[in-house]
C-alpha cells in the first residue's frame, strides 16, 4: 500500500512539473507570451502579449489582480501584428513595482506594474516653425484593431494631446503614443 502511494505521488509530481509553463500559455492552438508593459501618457498602463496565430477574438473578460483587488483590463487582438494589447486605466501606477496577476483568456501571467514615466513635458515657450506647422505624430488604436499614425498640430505636447483627443470617437478609439514635436504639414 505504501509503495502504491509513493508511486502515485511520484507520477503526480512528474506530471505537474512538466505541465507548468511560466510566462506562456497555450490558447486556441497558439502560444501566448507576455512581452512587457509600460505607462503611456493619456492612455494608462499598456500590457503587450505576443499571440502569433491566436484565433480567439474574445479577450473581453481580462482582469488584473493587484494587492487584494481586481481591476478590469480592456484588451484587443491585433491579428496582423500577432499581438494582444491590454490597457489598464484608473491610476494603477500607484502600485508601481508591485506584482500583478493578469487573467487573460483563461490563462495567468505574473507582471510587474510599471511606474508613471511622467506627463508630456510642457515647455514655457511654444514650439515654432519658420515653415510648416508645429505638431507631433500621434499613434491611435482603431476600431479595426490596428494602429495608425497621424500628424496632429500643436505648439506644445499638451496641446497636441488635447487636439488628438478631439479626434477620438468612431474609427479612432484611443491614443497609444505621442511623438516628439517637429515642424510638419497638416493633412488636407
Amino acid at each position: 500500500m505504501k509503495k502504491m502511494f509513493l508511486l502515485l505521488m511520484a507520477v503526480a509530481m512528474f506530471a505537474s512539473a512538466f505541465g507548468l509553463q511560466v510566462g506562456m500559455a497555450q490558447a486556441d492552438g497558439s502560444l501566448i507570451v507576455y512581452e512587457g508593459s509600460l505607462f503611456v501618457w493619456g492612455k494608462g498602463i499598456v500590457f503587450q502579449f505576443d499571440a502569433e496565430g491566436y484565433r480567439n477574438k474574445d479577450v473581453k473578460n481580462a482582469t488584473i489582480h493587484i494587492g487584494s483587488d481586481f481591476y478590469d483590463l480592456f484588451c484587443w487582438v491585433l491579428k496582423e501584428e500577432g499581438k494582444i494589447v491590454c490597457n489598464a486605466q484608473g491610476g494603477l501606477t500607484q502600485f508601481a513595482g508591485e506584482t500583478g496577476i493578469i487573467y487573460l483568456g483563461g490563462q495567468i501571467f505574473y507582471v510587474i506594474i510599471p511606474g508613471r514615466a511622467g506627463a508630456p513635458e510642457e515647455s514655457e515657450e511654444s514650439f515654432t516653425c519658420e515653415s510648416g506647422v508645429p505638431g507631433a505624430d500621434v499613434t491611435f488604436f482603431t476600431s479595426d484593431e490596428t494602429l495608425e499614425t497621424y500628424f496632429i498640430s500643436g505648439s506644445t505636447l499638451a496641446e497636441v494631446q488635447d487636439n488628438a483627443e478631439n479626434w477620438l470617437g468612431g474609427y479612432l478609439i484611443s491614443i497609444v503614443e505621442i511623438g516628439e514635436l517637429y515642424c510638419g504639414q497638416e493633412p488636407d
